[in-house]
């Protein structure tokens, strides 16, 4: 399949750009909704999956463009199929994407069993609206290990698991420092839109005990009321530590699964 990723988390664009690709799928990247609006003017895709709050232009924006572009006669192209993410789990949220015109709707963190679970629904019947329910973890219930969530988000991919962990860890230092920056300047909308984004990207590492810290950062821009919130940064600050030197004994534990080797076929060349 055509495959379009809308997420601004690198961190979770990047995985699930790994698995489908993995799976023989053609996938092309983008952070925000009017990337994927620009991405659709050059290509035609099969499957979008729509993160709901992107900045610029979030999810559901960018759904009812889609949809309207669809309506119009002269449009060139299929109707895709949209699956909504999101990292608020809630009814109103998937209704929220529902109503904007999504086929779908999947909950952060995003388990690999109900993505593959989905495109074999939608492969059957691709007419059909459909609403799967997700069996990853809720943000509540902790796995036993990083490592035991990274295998399976993964799906036990080394290679995957590496990247994965080598994009969280290389982006979470400016994000932190955003964090930082946004309380220090009681910017609550900056620290909403940053702590969601961490909040979904530490969920997909599998530290949800630091996510949930995280949504409390949100949930505090989104209120407005800053109050206690350079306490809860640097409580999420020592937890983010703990998880980061826990992924960094991970991945050195972790060796690159070796590529097969490439086959040459001998060529002879004939003298006439």
């Amino acid at each position: 399949m055509r495959i379009l990723v809308a997420e601004d988390s690198a961190a979770n664009r990047d995985l699930l750009t790994s698995v489908l690709q993995n799976r023989g799928h053609s996938v092309t990247g983008v952070c925000n909704g009017r990337e994927a609006l620009a991405a659709l003017e050059h290509a035609n895709f099969e499957l979008i999956f729509m993160d709901e709050e992107m900045p610029g232009m979030g999810g559901i924006e960018a759904t009812r463009a889609i949809r309207a572009i669809g309506e119009n006669p002269t449009s060139i192209g299929n109707r895709p199929i949209i699956v909504g993410v999101s990292g608020n789990n809630t009814e109103a949220d998937e209704k929220r994407c529902l109503d904007a015109g999504m086929d779908a709707f999947l909950a952060k963190p995003v388990g690999i069993r109900d993505v593959f679970r989905l495109i074999d629904l939608l492969a059957r019947q691709p007419q059909l609206p459909v609403a799967p329910q997700t069996d990853s973890p809720s943000p509540d219930s902790p796995f036993e290990t990083l490592a035991a969530h990274l295998h399976c988000a993964t799906g036990g991919d080394a290679n995957i698991l590496r990247s994965l962990v080598k994009t969280f860890l290389a982006d979470a230092p400016e994000t932190l420092s955003v964090l930082r920056r946004a309380i220090a300047q009681k910017d609550a909308e900056a620290l909403a839109v940053t702590a969601h984004s961490f909040k979904g990207s530490l969920g997909i590492v599998g530290a949800q005990k630091a996510a949930a810290l995280a949504a409390n950062l949100q949930a505090m821009g989104r209120s407005g009321d800053l109050a206690g919130a350079a306490a809860e940064f640097r409580t999420l600050e020592d937890e983010f530590n703990s998880v980061r030197a826990e992924l960094l004994t991970l991945q050195a534990a972790t060796p690159p699964k070796a590529k097969p080797a490439r086959k040459f076929a001998a060529k002879s060349r004939l003298k006439r």
